[in-house]
């Protein structure tokens, strides 16, 4: 059984201190998707209310397989 390791970190503005969790998953796909539902829920200006976020994955052996971080300088280009 393969074990991969979401950490989720989000800091609203006014807030002392950030948000931060760590979520474990069994499948890389599984991973993947809460990966990018946490990214598309708080990161590019998604939410307004919140400053920065932070979302990794590692696998067990404590490789890195995605790290994103956002901070409000980087808006992605959608199309207009």
């Amino acid at each position: 059984m393969e074990i991969f390791i979401l950490t989720q970190v989000k800091h609203t503005k006014g807030a002392e201190n950030p948000e931060k969790g760590c979520v474990i998953k069994f499948t890389l796909d599984e991973v993947k998707q809460a990966y990018h539902a946490y990214l598309g829920a708080y990161a590019y200006g998604h939410d307004a209310n919140t400053d920065y976020v932070l979302c990794e994955i590692m696998d067990a052996h404590g490789n890195r397989l995605a790290l994103e971080y956002w901070d409000g300088t980087v808006v992605p280009d959608i199309g207009e």
